[in-house]
């Protein structure tokens, strides 16, 4: 069974994952060409600095130095790559898709109506083959036809598939997959002060992941028929006139747009707020990481899986070191309060030193510990004494009851 040094190992020869700059993303226009104008929220991702590099790192794992050292561990990262392999060579068989190097963003519009499913969009840019519409059809069971020149397929439930002029691939809401795929769909104005026109500003610094939107009044109605009491999730819902949220390979922002004075002052003290607890999550991982290693001398020879990490201290160190920065990340609040808005950006060197990923740490080792527990049946040393079993009774052990007589079954003459 792998051991807790191997799995500190195994994370250690996870720094080479990352997210990296692409030198060509898409453009707002691009990725707004087939948005819903009423859309509620977008949800952007260029996958160029995240699919193909992570990739690359992901096969070349299993021969990192501290993965190969360790046989079971080595076989364990062969066979997820193996999976992820299959999985890659199944779309390639199937759909002649390239799910690694084929695809480079993708965009999603949502528009939420109570009481039934979203009307939604998906455009998906990349390379695709041209009889990749067909396939899907026949794959899913669904029927294929035509929008003019364009195939669409069918794939049940009101869900569409199809093609564009331009090869970008569009996945939704059949009647607004159709729309798009007709002659004349022309990409919807942004206008400054629309929900569009807000995203596009927000793409225009070239995050590798946004979400951003502004709810309908029709939903805002629904969420306080559900909260009820008011609280401040409500209040946000009920105020807000434009949200986003937007990582960067070297950090995070975030933009908010009000309806009142005194809303814009809160969401910037909440903001300042969030910077701070931010910069602490940085810094106490490192510092409770060192904490830790100097206390766990004093149980040594107690517990074999805690004589591992003792081990392998300094290694425990290190990792928490590289997942985390030391919280002097630049930050910048800006508060207009003509147009109510509040823009928020914080930047590091790399996305690690904004967003410590090294808070998930404490939960994998949690989860490690569960998991020995639960499959060790209580073998190993233990911190908890077992009881001892009672004394035996004064007249002595007690006498096995007699067996039961077997019934006798005669022969029929």
């Amino acid at each position: 069974m792998i051991g807790f040094g191997e799995i500190i190992a195994l994370l250690l020869s996870l720094g080479g994952f990352g997210v990296t700059t692409n030198p060509s993303p898409p453009t707002p226009e691009q990725s707004l060409a087939y948005a819903m104008p009423e859309a509620e929220l977008v949800v952007h991702l260029d996958l160029v600095p995240v699919v193909p590099g992570n990739y690359k790192v992901l096969t070349k794992l299993a021969e990192d130095p501290a993965v190969k050292a360790v046989p079971e561990l080595r076989d364990m990262v062969r066979q997820l790559t193996g999976q992820v392999d299959a999985g890659r060579g199944m779309a390639q068989g199937l759909l002649g898709l390239d799910v690694v190097q084929d695809l480079s963003s993708a965009t999603a519009f949502l528009r939420f109506v109570p009481q039934r499913d979203p009307s939604y969009v998906l455009a998906v840019r990349g390379k695709f083959p041209a009889d990749l519409v067909a396939k899907a059809a026949q794959l899913s069971g669904g029927t294929a036809s035509k929008v003019g020149a364009l195939a669409m397929a069918d794939l049940g439930d009101e869900n569409a598939l199809g093609l564009t002029r331009d090869g970008v691939l569009l996945l939704g809401t059949a009647t607004l997959v159709k729309a798009r795929l007709a002659d004349t769909w022309r990409a919807p104005a942004r206008a400054a002060g629309s929900t569009l026109g807000k995203m596009a500003e927000v793409l225009a610094t070239q995050p590798f992941f946004a979400v951003g939107g502004a709810l309908s009044p029709a939903v805002r109605g629904e969420a306080a028929k559900e909260m009820k009491a008011p609280n401040f999730l409500l209040d946000l819902v009920q105020r807000h006139k434009f949200f986003a949220l937007a990582m960067y390979p070297n950090g995070v922002g975030w933009r908010w747009d009000d309806s009142s004075a005194a809303g814009l002052a809160s969401m910037k003290l909440f903001s300042e707020g969030t910077l701070e607890v931010m910069r602490a999550a940085q810094i106490a991982p490192r510092g409770m990481a060192k904490m830790a290693a100097a206390a766990m001398e004093s149980y040594r020879g107690m517990d074999k899986r805690l004589d591992e990490v003792i081990r392998r201290k300094d290694d425990l160190i290190r990792l928490v070191n590289s997942t985390t920065g030391d919280g002097k990340f630049a930050a910048t609040v800006n508060a207009d309060p003509r147009a109510l808005r509040l823009d928020v950006r914080a930047t590091g060197s790399r996305l690690s030193e904004v967003m410590p990923s090294g808070l998930l740490l404490p939960l994998l080792a949690g989860a490690y510990f569960s998991f020995q527990s639960g499959s060790s049946s209580g073998s190993g040393p233990t911190l908890i004494e077992r009881p001892a079993p009672p004394p035996p009774s004064k007249g002595g052990a007690p006498k096995k009851a007699p067996a039961p007589a077997r019934p006798v079954h005669k022969k029929a003459s």
